[in-house]
């Protein structure tokens, strides 16, 4: 299985779009390639090389969808208690058609459509990788940190290779996107798998909605 992870930002901030690419590996995520500044046809040739050879499994950290009439998804609110129990940042869950989120949700919306048209059928999903990272740590702390420290951010990219990535480059830990593609592509892992092992997941789709969302 190929594993794609996706840190997406707004359609005119290519340079904050990271995607990275795995193979699965002795129960491990194996690091094949990564796109900094990545744009919709750098994801979707990313994809296409690796659809119709064998089974591609997508985590996209982006809103896919948004609430008729503006507010919280109920999974928005769902994933935003998880966190807070957690010991985590729940005001990291934002409302999908908020004006900070609005353009990421605009772009998360149409690449989704896109890679679903795709010959080969991947699976896609929408993942939060900071709680994918701090729900899986023994201590909440440095999932707090690691957007704003580097010294955190280091610490994270060593418990990924210790616990779930071989092959990482050391360059992953120069910016949280990296990370945080590292981070999307784990919960699409462990949910796509068979031997899969999520920490959480709303599996509740329907036309308005139609991807899980799981971490």
């Amino acid at each position: 299985m190929i594993v794609i992870g996706i840190d997406l930002s707004g359609p005119a901030n290519h340079k904050d779009t990271v995607a990275a690419a795995f193979s699965v590996k002795e129960n491990q995520l194996s690091f094949i390639e990564s796109i900094n500044g990545a744009s919709d046809q750098d994801i979707l040739s990313l994809a296409g090389r690796y659809l119709g050879k064998e089974k591609v499994a997508i985590g996209i950290d982006a809103p896919l969808s948004y609430q008729d009439g503006g507010g919280d998804r109920a999974q928005d609110k769902a994933l935003r208690s998880v966190l807070k129990e957690g010991g985590l940042n729940g005001s990291s869950i934002m409302t999908p058609t908020m004006t900070r989120m609005v353009y990421i949700t605009l772009r998360g919306i149409q690449l989704s459509r896109m890679l679903k048209n795709l010959h080969g059928d991947p699976e896609i999903v929408e993942v939060h990788p900071g709680a994918a990272i701090g729900l899986r740590m023994s201590s909440p702390d440095l999932a707090l940190k690691y957007k704003k420290d580097a010294a955190a951010r280091k610490a994270v990219f060593n418990w990924l290779t210790e616990q779930y990535f071989l092959d990482l480059p050391h360059t992953i830990a120069d910016t949280t996107h990296a990370i945080d593609a590292c981070g999307a592509a784990l919960a699409a892992w462990h949910y796509a798998a068979p031997d899969g092992d999520p920490v959480w997941v709303y599996e509740k789709t329907s036309a308005a909605h139609p991807f899980v969302m799981c971490c």
